[in-house]
């Protein structure tokens, strides 16, 4: 069965609606730039959440450790100066419309798994624009680690998704959303039972 990510969250409401849905990790950022970044002020609620689902700390470009020991993993496209194990990382990739495998066979990436998701520049994630999935399909054949698939994913192609690209765990924020950071709860019971059942 294919995992399931829920990314974006921002408030406390939305990520237990999250948990009791059945999501297998929860996601909140720290990107600044983005629209769902949550803050030091988080850190209360963050604080209680149970020990299960996983829950991922994600960047864009900046990694500094934050409200350490709430998370168990890290995301993000560079790892400067980050002190955390490699066990402890998901590496993201940002896919360019034209890029190929073999354009990242080479890659080394010191990581647990791989996260990918669609190029949009500037951006670091949420924006609704969809990867290549036979490149992704592609991509999860030749990866030594499990690929997590992102990018425009939403209850309507989740399923499809899956069927296609085979990925250890998918990753959704904007395809669930009423607006960025507030999760719509028909849409995420939806999407988290479409893929459980792909």
């Amino acid at each position: 069965m294919t995992r399931v990510k829920i990314c974006g969250l921002t408030n406390h409401k939305d990520t237990e609606l999250a948990i009791d849905l059945g999501a297998d990790a929860v996601g909140f950022i720290h990107e600044p730039s983005s629209p769902r970044c949550i803050s030091e002020f988080d850190l209360e609620w963050l604080k209680v959440l149970p020990p299960v689902p996983v829950k991922v700390a994600v960047f864009g470009r900046v990694h500094k450790p934050v409200f350490a020991g709430i998370f168990d993993l890290v995301q993000g496209c560079e790892w400067p100066e980050f002190p955390e194990a490699a066990t402890k990382r998901i590496h993201s990739i940002r896919v360019r419309t034209g890029q190929r495998v073999s354009d990242f066979t080479q890659m080394t990436v010191n990581s647990a798994a791989i996260h990918l998701d669609a190029f949009k520049d500037g951006v670091y994630g949420g924006t609704g624009l969809t990867i290549d999935w036979d490149f992704a399909a592609e991509f999860v054949q030749c990866s030594e680690r499990p690929v997590i698939l992102a990018g425009g994913l939403n209850p309507d192609n989740v399923a499809e998704a899956i069927r296609r690209v085979r990925p250890f765990m998918v990753d959704v924020a904007s395809g669930i959303e009423d607006k960025p950071g507030l999760k719509d709860f028909a849409k995420m019971r939806d999407f988290i039972q479409a893929a459980k059942e792909a």
